[in-house]
């Protein structure tokens, strides 16, 4: 390990306080704090100045990352040159509700996908949550980027580089707990996955974007998962319902060039 920069953006105090005592002892941590936030996108590109070495490791902030997950993405994308980008395993705790099951439903079939061989030489996407970056293909974001793992995988794609999955590579991310929650934060996906369409010329390939230019492959993976767990079954039209108002949410938004650069966290 080089170096640990953590970018911190109207965090609370309490944790600030903690950031700031522990930056203090470590000479090899970097802290960068932003009384307000102006987005993702901002934060990541201050990260990308401060890189050292011949990787990036990047963790969200709300994500919590599994002892061996680092050493994992590092083996994976050191062993293969043509490796760019390579994104872990996300996995959540599960919330009460429907809403568990929707969830579950949603990221089984994220992973899925990004574990298919078949896919593996279209790979375009990544999660943003836990990434590996060859630090040679890192370029700023433009401003306002939603979805920033989509957007640096379709540009390292088109470098020519390939896009990598590591399941060993195991991270815990925090979800909505309510559905309407859910909703927005897809809409705001979705969102992004537009504005990636129109910035690198190629929609990121994912189970509900594979449903417009290749719906028997991700019928396939919703089959194969149903077949698993049977009870999913019965999330499949309400998170079906969820995604068709997403959907017209994120088209809306689009049209009326709504920005979701600086979005809502969970607990406001």
């Amino acid at each position: 390990m080089t170096k640990v920069v953590l970018v911190a953006s109207a965090m609370d105090e309490d944790s600030l306080r903690m950031a700031r005592r522990f930056a203090a002892r470590e000479p090899r941590m970097l802290l960068l704090e932003h009384k307000e936030r102006t987005g993702k996108a901002d934060a990541i590109n201050e990260v990308f100045r401060e890189t050292k070495g011949d990787f990036l490791v990047y963790v969200n902030a709300d994500a919590m990352v599994a002892s061996e997950a680092i050493h994992a993405l590092l083996e994976k994308i050191e062993d293969d040159p043509r490796e760019g980008f390579v994104s872990g395993r996300p996995v959540f705790g599960r919330p009460k509700g429907m809403i568990s099951d929707v969830l579950d439903l949603m990221w089984t079939s994220f992973n899925l996908l990004s574990a298919d061989p078949a896919q593996s030489d279209n790979a375009n996407h990544g999660t943003d949550e836990l990434m590996a970056i060859r630090s040679e293909l890192l370029a700023e974001l433009p401003p306002g980027v939603v979805n920033d793992g989509a957007y640096i995988a379709g540009k390292i794609r088109e470098k020519g580089f390939s896009v990598g999955y590591e399941p060993r590579a195991v991270v815990q991310i925090d979800v909505p707990r309510r559905m309407a929650d859910l909703i927005g934060q897809r809409r705001r996906i979705l969102y992004g996955h537009i504005q990636v369409k129109r910035l690198v010329g190629k929609v990121p390939r994912t189970v509900e974007t594979m449903m417009f230019f290749s719906p028997m492959q991700s019928i396939g993976i919703v089959i194969k998962e149903l077949a698993g767990r049977p009870r999913l079954i019965l999330a499949l039209p309400v998170a079906g319902l969820g995604e068709v108002l997403a959907v017209s949410g994120a088209l809306w938004d689009t049209l009326s060039s709504k920005s979701h650069a600086v979005w809502k966290r969970y607990d406001q």
